[in-house]
């Protein structure tokens, strides 16, 4: 595979470079709000971090299918509008919510259910918003920019929300999430008149759902991918909201400290993004994607081992690189492996899947780090699990043999 020529680069239409500016923003005070409440979670022990963490994928979870399935009726722009605005509010309201009462368990568990809602409607609109912003021809080149500009802003917004954590906790986090969904809001304001709509769903919204569902889990590739994926992400996922922060406290580390290894992490992922961006995927991308389980593990092996802070950064680049690895293939491999026509429904399922993952994973990961083998012992098991779940996805033939068509 071969990158586009520069004329079809040329080609995206600017409203979908502002677009991505706004959603850059975003995702920047998200990732930052993200760390600010794993790392005040993290403070009351594993257990309560893992049910705060819970607490916001569950209604996620339960409610994402439904989000999609609005998205397609009311029009995703006007719904991701309305998400926002309902995210400025709730950070805003969280400034001189935790000025008053400080970050107590049941501001945070009320934060994380309110966020969670938000997040099944948020979610689907957002993921849908290039395919309205730019011709058909051009999606796989813009989403490639998001992805290159998401790993960035990665990067960036773990390290800003340690220094801000570090500064004034999740006050300052939340004040900083607010400003950034106010940008975001402006740029759905400033392209209301030119993003183009798409057409009203005219199956019923249990149909529609019970459709994609089918059509996900119907065909032996797409489901094989949907079930490696779902596994590894209970284990992979809750690495930068849970594990580091409490790998973190259990050096003695401080929140800028943190952040700078969660940050570091997403440096791998974007080693293989930019490859991925500039030379294509690789020829065998299932089999690359199992193989980048098998280095995410090395990394998670490596963080239960190692005690400095130089080592723990080298071990979650290393992780990072898997893991970049194992999504920059799979996900491809999905959208290619059913029809245009059932793609926002597929990412609602993708979604939903890693969120159940994530509903049992953490509150388990969490309450086995309180226990006698501690996050170390958590680490050095998430590494062998995914070492375990890699081996048996390279032995299905549908996954070995699988291309990008």
């Amino acid at each position: 595979m071969t990158p586009p020529a520069d004329s079809d680069t040329q080609r995206i239409p600017v409203r979908y470079w502002i677009w991505l500016f706004g959603a850059a923003v975003s995702l920047l005070g998200d990732l930052t709000i993200t760390f600010a409440i794993g790392w005040s979670a993290s403070k009351h022990g594993g257990s309560v971090a893992g049910l705060i963490l819970l607490l916001a994928a569950a209604p996620r979870a339960a409610l994402l299918l439904v989000g999609g399935a609005i998205g397609d009726r009311f029009g995703a722009p006007r719904v991701l509008l309305v998400s926002c605005m309902a995210m400025f509010v709730v950070t805003a309201a969280l400034v001189p919510a935790t000025l008053a009462a400080g970050e107590p368990v049941w501001l945070l568990v009320c934060l994380a259910l309110v966020v969670g809602v938000i997040d099944a409607f948020f979610l689907p609109s957002s993921r849908a918003m290039p395919r309205l912003l730019v011709p058909p021809e051009q999606v796989p080149r813009a989403l490639a920019s998001f992805q290159v500009t998401g790993v960035i802003f990665a990067v960036t917004g773990t390290a800003v929300g340690g220094v801000l954590v570090t500064w004034s906790g999740l006050t300052a986090a939340a004040a900083f999430d607010a400003i950034t969904f106010a940008i975001m809001i402006a740029v759905l304001l400033i392209l209301r008149t030119s993003t183009a709509a798409a057409p009203p769903s005219q199956a019923g919204i249990f149909k529609s759902i019970a459709e994609g569902l089918r059509i996900a889990f119907g065909k032996p590739l797409t489901r094989a991918l949907l079930i490696t994926m779902t596994l590894a992400a209970g284990l992979l996922m809750p690495m930068d909201s849970l594990v580091l922060p409490l790998l973190a406290r259990h050096h003695e580390w401080d929140a800028k400290t943190a952040g700078l290894v969660i940050a570091t992490r997403s440096l791998g992922v974007g080693v293989v993004s930019f490859r991925i961006l500039i030379r294509g995927a690789f020829q065998r991308p299932g089999v690359v994607a199992m193989l980048g389980l098998f280095g995410a593990a090395i990394g998670y092996i490596g963080l239960s081992q190692v005690d400095s802070i130089p080592l723990t950064i080298a071990a979650a680049i290393i992780s990072g690189i898997g893991v970049g690895a194992f999504t920059g293939h799979v996900l491809p491999l999905l959208m290619n492996s059913v029809e245009r026509g059932y793609q926002s429904r597929l990412q609602s399922v993708i979604v939903l899947c890693q969120s159940l993952a994530l509903v049992v994973m953490n509150p388990v990961l969490g309450w086995i780090s309180d226990q006698s083998v501690g996050i170390t012992g958590v680490c050095l098991g998430i590494g062998i699990a995914v070492a375990l779940i890699g081996t048996v996805a390279l032995s299905r033939r549908v996954i070995r043999t699988a291309a990008v068509s």
